[in-house]
């Protein structure tokens, strides 16, 4: 059961990395002025499935660590990086779920979607980074 806290969240972090590529497209298109095709609806759908993972798998380890040591600090700054994310990733469903259903121009609010979700895939990383170190000790 405690290994289910992990793999989600290296699903959610895979399931990123394509929302981070179409992103780059955009970015591309509307701040560089390059000619490309942005894939809106894939962006959209692997974002979605990456935050939400993101967000499940972070209760998910919340809860394992509270009811198997009861102690939701137990896991140091994995666990206040852990809290860091959660607004980040309300930010970046919220922000994207407006550049969503209300399609128009716009410069700043995809800037702002797409610097706050960067911002939550290197530290997606950075508890991957911690979260290996954790398995080694608490796991295996």
């Amino acid at each position: 059961m405690l290994w289910s806290h992990p793999l989600v969240q290296v699903i959610a972090l895979v399931l990123s990395v394509p929302a981070v590529l179409f992103g780059w497209k955009r970015f591309l298109a509307v701040h560089c002025g390059q000619k490309c095709v942005f894939p809106w609806k894939q962006h959209v759908r692997w974002g979605t499935y990456a935050i939400a993972l993101w967000l499940g798998g972070g209760l998910l380890g919340s809860l394992l660590v509270w009811f198997y040591w009861r102690n939701l600090f137990l896991t140091g700054v994995h666990a206040y990086v852990g809290l860091v994310m959660l607004p980040l990733c309300v930010i970046g469903y919220m922000t994207g779920y407006r550049l969503d259903k209300e399609k128009r121009r716009r410069k700043w609010l995809p800037l702002v979607h797409g610097v706050n979700n960067l911002v939550l895939v290197a530290l997606a990383l950075w508890q991957l980074w911690t979260g290996v170190s954790l398995v080694r000790l608490y796991l295996m």
